[in-house]
Parts: structure tokens; C-alpha cells; sequence
């Protein structure tokens, strides 16, 4: 329930308790031969000077409940009208924990799968044990998954690099071993490259989206990424198109414009070391 809802319904609460309280004892208090219309008067206008003085006491707290609730509908109403579902705020421990269980279930209800991120170790990392254990399961259902990632030898990657503590060459997180014998085992898994456009990560479905925004902040020496994730899910909107739609039209641009796991990995073996051997596959599944 919104909270002016509450303040409202609470203060005509208040005035009625009053009322019939008024009303009752004027009524039960008197015997002597008056008309009932006489006491109902004196009730109502006791009530309205009691309301009256109420309101004028709670100014405080009503000014704020106002301001509030002004403000939380209003970012609710436009947030909602365009299809966020629930918000999450990565930078507290039980609103991560939230977002993972969240993706574990949407995961396991998944017909197709997409994602864009700067390394995918959530969702890829055998180690890590995050979300790949639902993914492995959702491949060998054969329920088809693309993946682009951000190129570890990038300028944009270099920035970040930067930014981190020691000034990584490449990114520790970066699961490649783990992708490649994904790719190997799961011919619906689909990995690309990407040089540029990573500005957030994004795991689409068939019918929803978690959104996080990427930045440069440092924290303690590192980028933390711990900032706002929105699930976000298919609706009709009012004008324009929906956070659902634009995310994945800018999912299809950039998977556009990178490039596919054996082109990348000829292109950069006198970069990567040594990594487990990608077959070849017989056929194309774009």
C-alpha cells in the first residue's frame, strides 16, 4: 500500500473513532427531552475541530509523507510503465543474494538465452559455481544461448585495466578454458567478441531482462560494477518502446558487430597461451 494511501486511511480512522465515540456518549449521557439532530450537530462539530487540530499537528510528518510518496510514485509509475519489475541495489549483500536467486529461477525457466558482459564468469566460470550450473542444465536441455564478451586485448579493457588494482594486463575473471569446452560440449552455446559498446551487462530471456550499468569508479583499488541491476520483462508502453525491447535491440547491434569464438581465438593464439583445443563445429547456428 502507498504511503499517502496509509496516512490517509489512518487519519479518516482517527475522525471516525472520534465521531462515533462523540456521538455515543452525547447521546447515552443526556435524558433530557432534545431532538437526536441537536446532539448529532454537536458531535459533527466537535469532530471537525478535533480533525481540524490533527491535521495542523501532524504537518510534520505529513509534509513528509507527502514529499515521499510523491516522489516514490513517481519513480515507481514511470519505472513500471516501461516494464521494471524489481530493482536491485548491488551495493547490499541481501539485495545480491536476491538478484542471484532471482537469475536461478529465470535461468530455469528460460526458452533462449542472451548475454552481454565484460566476462561472463557468472554465468560461464565452472569455478565460480554461480549461475552455470543452471546454464549447463538449460544447454543440455538444448535451449539455445548467445554470448558476447568483451575482448580482453581491447582499448576499452586496457581503460578498465587501468583502472584496477595493478593495472591487470588481462582480466582474471575472464573464464576462456571454461567457455571453450562449454563450446565443445554445447552446440546451442554461441560465444562472440566484442571491441566496443560493452556499456552494461545484460542476461535476456524470452520475456525478461537483468540490466547492470557498468562504470569506472574506483573502490578499494578495483571497479566493484556494485551499482543499481533492474529485471526488467515485456510490456506495452504508453509512447515510445519498452527498457525490454531497447535492451535487446542494443544486444542485436552489438552481437552485429562481434566477432565469433574461432575467428577470435585464430586471430589472438600467439596472445592467449595455452587453452584446451576448439572443435570445429559442421554448422553454422546463427
Amino acid at each position: 500500500m502507498r504511503r499517502l494511501g496509509v496516512f490517509k486511511s489512518g487519519f479518516a480512522v482517527d475522525v471516525f473513532v472520534f465521531l462515533t465515540g462523540a456521538f455515543g456518549a452525547t447521546w447515552l449521557s443526556s435524558f433530557v427531552n432534545t431532538s437526536w439532530w441537536a446532539y448529532l450537530l454537536i458531535a459533527t462539530v466537535v469532530t471537525g475541530l478535533y480533525a481540524f487540530v490533527r491535521w495542523s499537528l501532524l504537518t510534520p510528518q505529513r509534509v513528509t509523507l507527502l514529499a515521499h510518496n510523491t516522489l516514490s510514485d513517481a519513480l515507481a509509475d514511470s519505472a513500471v510503465a516501461y516494464g521494471v519489475t524489481d530493482l536491485y541495489n548491488m551495493q547490499k549483500s541481501e539485495d545480491q543474494n536476491r538478484r542471484n536467486s532471482d537469475t536461478v529461477v529465470t535461468i530455469s525457466k528460460a526458452q533462449t538465452m542472451s548475454l552481454a558482459a565484460n566476462s561472463g564468469a557468472s554465468y560461464l566460470s565452472v569455478g565460480l559455481q554461480r549461475h552455470w550450473p543452471t546454464v549447463r542444465l538449460r544447454l543440455s536441455e538444448r535451449v539455445p544461448f548467445k554470448v558476447i564478451l568483451l575482448d580482453p586485448f581491447c582499448a576499452e579493457r586496457a581503460l578498465r585495466n587501468t583502472v584496477n588494482a595493478a593495472g591487470e594486463r588481462e582480466d582474471s575473471k575472464l573464464p576462456l578454458g571454461d567457455i571453450i569446452r562449454a563450446s565443445n560440449d554445447f552446440p546451442h552455446l554461441e560465444v562472440r567478441f566484442a571491441e566496443s559498446g560493452m556499456t552494461c551487462s545484460v542476461f535476456i530471456t524470452q520475456d525478461e531482462i537483468y540490466f547492470d550499468p557498468y562504470h569506472l569508479a574506483e573502490d578499494g583499488g578495483r571497479i566493484s560494477n556494485r551499482f543499481m541491476c533492474l529485471r526488467m520483462s515485456k510490456t506495452d508502453v504508453p509512447q515510445g518502446i519498452s527498457n525490454y525491447e531497447m535492451m535487446s535491440r542494443h544486444f542485436d547491434t552489438l552481437w552485429e558487430a562481434s566477432m565469433p569464438l574461432p575467428d577470435w581465438l585464430n586471430r589472438n593464439k600467439d596472445k592467449i597461451g595455452s587453452l584446451p583445443e576448439l572443435r570445429a563445429r559442421k554448422r553454422s547456428l546463427a
